[in-house]
């Protein structure tokens, strides 16, 4: 069963976020058109209320290399 990546939970467009910033640290051959922008795009779109802040605290790691 195939589902819109819009369809998909909080926690995974954040995950998926992460993964695709690390990816992009590393300079993976996978990511090679995918933007900062879209990253940060991603992890608004699944940030959620955390009692730590790492979430708030990733957002603002991405936006930091925006400037």
């Amino acid at each position: 069963m195939e589902k819109d990546f819009e369809e998909a939970s909080t926690d995974f467009k954040f995950a998926s976020a992460v993964a695709l910033y690390g990816m992009k640290l590393t300079d993976s051959e996978f990511v090679e058109n995918q933007s900062t922008e879209l990253i940060l795009d991603l992890a608004e779109k699944g940030h959620a209320e955390d009692k730590e802040g790492y979430s708030a605290e990733f957002i603002r790691l991405v936006k930091s290399t925006l400037q």
